[in-house]
């Protein structure tokens, strides 16, 4: 039985002495994020699953320490109708890519 979205939590362990962080999350949200990083990078890798009556309820995975990342504060870009024209486009022509 896969977990209600109140239960759903993501936890980040890294050793002082230790040179890699493990990723365990129940949030199926992280689950695509990081399954995508493991696709693109041989620096992310999936330790291990975790399931329940044949769903995936949890999964392991370990990075580098020096990827995870802690912000003092939350950024905002200010853009002008050209700059979001072109991100549009980008975003556009990037789907259509997928598709073909």
């Amino acid at each position: 039985m896969k977990p209600s979205r109140e239960e759903m939590e993501t936890i980040i362990r890294i050793g002082r002495m230790d040179d890699t962080a493990i990723i365990s999350t129940t949030d199926t949200m992280y689950m695509t994020k990081l399954d995508k990083l493991c696709e693109s990078s041989d620096e992310w890798t999936c330790k291990g699953v975790n399931t329940c009556q044949g769903d995936v309820v949890e999964k392991h995975y370990e990075c580098p320490k020096k990827f995870i990342s802690f912000r003092s504060k939350q950024t905002t870009r200010t853009l002008t109708d050209e700059q979001r024209r072109e991100m549009a486009e980008r975003l556009k022509a990037s789907r259509n890519a997928q598709d073909t």
